[in-house]
């Protein structure tokens, strides 16, 4: 009896205890299901459902405000998407700060211009555009410092806020002069290897798309970037020039490009009927080949000094020219092109004169390609081309990087209704390779050895040879 009431008291008493509990509302703490640890019960508001995160722009990445003022290169339907892409189009709007060609522009430019075909020049067909040179290596001065910016700013003759404003203006005149009859193109653009995107300065991408209307891309310099990079000189040469690079190397962390294109036509055509087709042309040699040779009668345009005889021929709307210059007996091509300095040959067109004159022009259609890199070097750009001492420091920031090369391909044909020329210069720039210092010893296990294997005391476990 005893017992049975100790059992109902012992029950009451756990009844009342769990009663206790329950009336204590919610608990401070609550026991974890797995980990039996103890966390704060608050009430939590419903959280929103997770989307799709949406790549956050990069401070290198310039958001463009107009529409592409270059084409680019569109991914094919299907393609990898690793390929190229745009990060930024160039500003269609008016740079900041432009000035008008004068005097002190025209002197600079035609120094580098007459010292860079002066360089090239090597006896043989050849042709440049110092325009598309100059105003790449004017892109490039805007990533340069230090001496190596020195340089630059001493061959292209001006400091690079003044080349900026002064292009950006000359350029807006030449291309805004388009007819039917004469087009007139300039394109730039900056190429940047995918994983150093980070690294190059908005300062540098800004500056280039304000001035040059320069087209940024991502790039992942391989064989990919190769076809993009052509595909990109066809469209803005009017598909005169094929192709700049055949392939990249993994060094290979920027390309600055430039492209011109003119299509222009003659104001007065050469007539069918005088075109003598078999007609004699003397080589420097004293060889002879047949070629077509154009003949015009013009009652304006002829031009000759000491050196010298020659024409200028227009083409519609007088806002470009052909202009020929044949040296004088005794008198070599070398030594022509020594005596075009600047103002020489603006003087010479200024005055050219007026009266009866046959004019002789061969049909005649050339490629040429040239690597610029010893030519600039020899006129005092060292710097940007030496590893140790090229200073890009505005143009990469954190990253050693130089000038590997300068390569200039140029197109022209000229035939009796007009004159079609194209002009590409890329500027390749590379990130320095570390190199590891070297250590005093040296040894090459390259003929047979002994090998062993030992234990924490140095002593031998496996010992053998080797003798291939």
């Amino acid at each position: 009896m005893k017992k049975t009431i100790r059992k109902m008291i012992a029950l009451l008493c756990v009844i009342a205890v769990m009663t206790a509990c329950v009336g204590c509302g919610s608990g401070t703490t609550e026991k974890s299901g797995k980990e039996g640890k103890t966390a704060t019960a608050t009430p939590t508001k419903a959280e929103p459902t997770p989307t799709k995160a949406e790549p956050t722009p990069t401070k290198n990445e310039p958001m463009p405000t107009e529409p592409p003022a270059t084409p680019t290169p569109t991914p094919e339907q299907g393609k990898d998407p690793s390929g190229s892409r745009e990060l930024t189009a160039g500003s269609s709007g008016t740079p900041a700060k432009t000035k008008e060609m004068d005097e002190v522009m025209r002197k600079a430019y035609e120094t580098f211009a007459y010292q860079m075909f002066r360089t090239t020049a090597s006896g043989e067909t050849r042709m440049i555009s110092p325009f598309s040179i100059y105003t790449a290596l004017a892109m490039l001065a805007n990533g340069a410092d230090g001496n190596t910016l020195a340089q630059i700013d001493q061959l292209l003759g001006l400091t690079d806020e003044e080349r900026n404003a002064y292009l950006a203006a000359w350029i807006a005149a030449l291309t805004s002069r388009q007819t039917e009859a004469v087009k007139f193109t300039n394109a730039d653009s900056i190429w940047i290897r995918n994983d150093r995107e980070q690294y190059v300065p908005t300062t540098f991408l800004n500056t280039c798309a304000q001035y040059y209307k320069a087209a940024v891309f991502s790039a992942l310099m391989n064989d990919e970037t190769v076809q993009d990079v052509n595909n990109w000189v066809d469209q803005n040469t009017m598909g005169m020039i094929k192709e700049l690079v055949k392939e990249l190397s993994p060094d290979n962390v920027m390309i600055l490009l430039n492209a011109i294109a003119l299509d222009a036509k003659w104001a007065s055509p050469f007539a069918e009927a005088r075109i003598v087709e078999d007609y004699d042309f003397t080589k420097a040699d004293g060889t002879k080949q047949k070629v077509e040779m154009m003949f015009d009668d013009m009652t304006y345009g002829y031009l000759e000094n000491e050196s010298a005889t020659g024409f200028i021929k227009s083409y519609e709307g007088n806002a470009f020219s052909y202009v020929a210059l044949l040296p004088k007996e005794g008198v070599s091509i070398e030594a022509l092109i020594d005596s075009l300095q600047p103002g020489v040959l603006r003087n010479l067109c200024m005055h050219a004169e007026s009266g009866d004159i046959t004019i002789g022009l061969p049909k005649y259609k050339t490629e040429y390609a040239v690597t610029l890199t010893d030519a600039l070097m020899s006129l005092g750009m060292t710097d940007a081309f030496d590893d140790d001492l090229a200073n890009l420091s505005r143009l990469f920031e954190g990253i050693p990087t130089y000038v590997s090369k300068v390569v200039h391909k140029t197109y022209i044909s000229v035939d009796d209704k007009g004159t079609k020329a194209a002009a590409v210069t890329g500027i390749f720039v590379d990130e320095v390779t570390a190199v590891m210092p070297g250590t005093p010893y040296r040894v090459v296990l390259d003929r047979p050895f002994v090998y062993v294997i030992v234990d924490s005391e140095g002593l031998p476990i496996f010992m053998g040879t080797y003798e291939g």
